[in-house]
């Protein structure tokens, strides 16, 4: 006799959610976790990526403890979802057209910022643009930020910084090495993020010269250890004999920020949990509230 039951259809799991990029291992995403991103984000970025918001968080020097310059921070305003934070995109957009195009955005947005900042009478050592490692690859990265600079009429090269994800590192070594080196050429800054994270081989840096790292948080918040405050001290001695500079993030006392002072780092960004003596601003503000704060007069 016929079997004449329907076959039943195996049940498809919802999409997962990306992980933050501080506790991801990995911030290339593979092509599952691409094509699981979660359909709004995949709209929204697709629109031509508005309505976005860009946010500031301040990097203080160590020991005058003012801010000196501001990472940027891209939110997507979803009529969906509502405020996404870059955490939460980065997986789907970063390995792919989108991430450029957010890429080219948050560039324009940073120089922005520095032309507002310097309006204002504010001096800035540098704005990041938070950019995919796939940046890095692109045959003619100079040309490619030279051109986005001249059609916005951006004449301080020095106050931009690319901020690339630690990811940079598992890319064509020399191809990476060439972009890095033409944005010297070009007195654009170079940032790496992440920095310390356990699939972060920060060896790589001996022959890929960025100008700036950003400490991942939970090695920042070691460097007060008693058991690892050494190892910590040893960490932030080798990366500023590349040379490089070093911005501590997520610290949450001035025993920490002591340390990054000591051993001559360019600057800290305070953890949401801060209990120190020194009042910081909000971690992510708007512009108007960043070039509103008190900064240090002489560099």
């Amino acid at each position: 006799m016929e079997d004449s039951r329907e076959e039943l259809q195996p049940q498809v799991p919802p999409p997962a959610e990306p992980e933050p990029e501080d506790t991801a291992p990995s911030e290339t995403p593979s092509a599952d976790e691409t094509s699981a991103a979660p359909d709004y984000v995949r709209m929204t970025l697709d629109a031509g990526v508005p309505p976005l918001e860009m946010r500031f968080s301040q990097i203080n020097h160590c020991y005058r403890r003012l801010p000196i310059a501001y990472r940027s921070f891209t939110y997507i305003n979803s009529v969906i979802d509502g405020v996404i934070p870059p955490e939460k995109y980065s997986f789907a957009a970063d390995g792919s057209d989108r991430g450029l195009r957010i890429a080219k955005w948050n560039l324009v947005q940073a120089m922005k910022a520095v032309r507002k900042f310097e309006e204002a009478g504010r001096h800035v050592e540098f704005v990041t643009a938070r950019c995919p490692a796939s940046l890095a690859l692109e045959p003619d990265l100079y040309g490619w930020v030279k051109t986005l600079m001249d059609e916005n009429g951006f004449h301080t090269p020095e106050k931009l910084c690319i901020e690339f994800p630690r990811t940079l590192l598992f890319k064509d070594e020399e191809t990476v090495r060439t972009s890095v080196l033409s944005m010297k050429l070009l007195k654009v800054r170079t940032m790496l993020s992440g920095c310390g994270e356990k699939d972060c081989p920060i060896t790589l840096l001996l022959n890929i010269p960025v100008d700036l790292v950003l400490l991942a948080p939970w090695v920042s918040a070691m460097a007060d250890s008693r058991n690892k405050g050494a190892a910590v001290a040893a960490l932030l001695a080798f990366l500023r004999s590349l040379p490089c500079e070093v911005v501590g993030d997520g610290l949450y006392n001035d025993q920490q920020i002591s340390v990054f002072s000591r051993a001559e780092c360019f600057g800290y960004i305070p953890s949401s949990g801060y209990n120190g003596v020194v009042s910081h601003g909000r971690l992510r503000m708007p512009l108007d509230e960043a070039i509103a704060q008190k900064e240090e007069e002489e560099f």
